[in-house]
């Protein structure tokens, strides 16, 4: 048997699933509730969601030089929901965003020092800054003409496939979808089947007799296969922890990632999604 690091005490307990499924509805009702106003109110809710990501990914990584990293995120964070607010739901100038978090990565490694773990920096700022601009286009989805019944369309779709499955999991976790996670196939499945159910019943009180109530199915079936493959993706991240005193800091941050990069993953799906089903 290998012998596990000094502190480390063996596989990582997941946040309780219960915990996480409740708040993730909490996270899509929160969104969707900052919808309705106005794009400047779920620019604001966005841009939290954007903030305590980028620490729940620094901290799950352990990110060299996370302080440089953070700003530098937090800042493109910025910049790509003032854009997406300001050109009316395009988002062609996000890829600028995206090339000048390259560019502020690549100063941040010449001036800090001691200049180590590079390649890893700069693989960690580029990536929180991709998220935060994918979170950017659920801000964008809210300026298109329509968006914002795709929004709570899309919010609604995300938050019962995350509440259903992980609900489902928890009382019948077998059969595991695959090595290393507590997920299971009867979570996916009726997850998915709830998603699509969602999707349809808020495009209809939301966009009754329109393009979006009669491809409401479409689009939930995209945004609920989106969010369900991050969630997964999230989990799978736990399997090499241990829930010793060395990854305790990772463990912690495996809530706030699981809570939220699902709906950071969501943006540019349920944006693209959209506008194929409204064109």
């Amino acid at each position: 048997m290998t012998e596990l690091p000094d502190g480390a005490t063996g596989s990582a307990v997941r946040p309780p699933l219960l915990l996480l499924a409740s708040g993730c509805a909490l996270v899509a009702v929160v969104l969707a509730l900052a919808a309705l106003p106005s794009g400047y109110a779920l620019a604001a809710a966005v841009l939290v969601l954007q903030v305590v990501l980028v620490l729940g990914f620094l901290a799950l990584v352990d990110a060299p030089a996370a302080s440089g990293t953070f700003l530098i995120a937090v800042a493109a964070a910025a910049a790509a929901d003032a854009l997406a607010l300001a050109d009316d739901g395009r988002v062609g100038d996000l890829a600028g965003v995206v090339a000048l978090g390259l560019i502020a990565s690549l100063l941040h490694q010449l001036v800090r020092h001691p200049r180590n773990r590079v390649t890893e920096a700069l693989a960690d700022t580029l990536v929180a800054v991709v998220l935060v601009v994918c979170a950017a286009c659920l801000v964008a989805l809210r300026a298109d003409d329509g968006g914002e019944d795709v929004a709570l369309v899309a919010l609604a779709t995300a938050g019962t496939v995350l509440l259903v499955g992980r609900l489902v999991d928890r009382f019948a976790p077998r059969p595991v979808l695959t090595d290393g996670t507590v997920r299971g196939w009867p979570g996916l499945l009726v997850g998915l089947a709830a998603g699509v159910a969602a999707a349809l019943v808020t495009a209809g009180l939301v966009a009754d007799g329109t393009e979006l109530a009669d491809r409401a199915a479409l689009l939930g079936l995209l945004v609920a296969a989106c969010v369900a493959a991050t969630d997964l993706a999230v989990d799978l991240s736990a399997a090499e922890l241990r829930s010793g005193r060395l990854d305790r800091r990772k463990v912690d941050a495996l809530r706030p990632v699981g809570l939220l990069l699902p709906f950071a993953a969501l943006g540019p799906v349920a944006l693209l999604a959209g506008r194929l089903v409204l064109s």
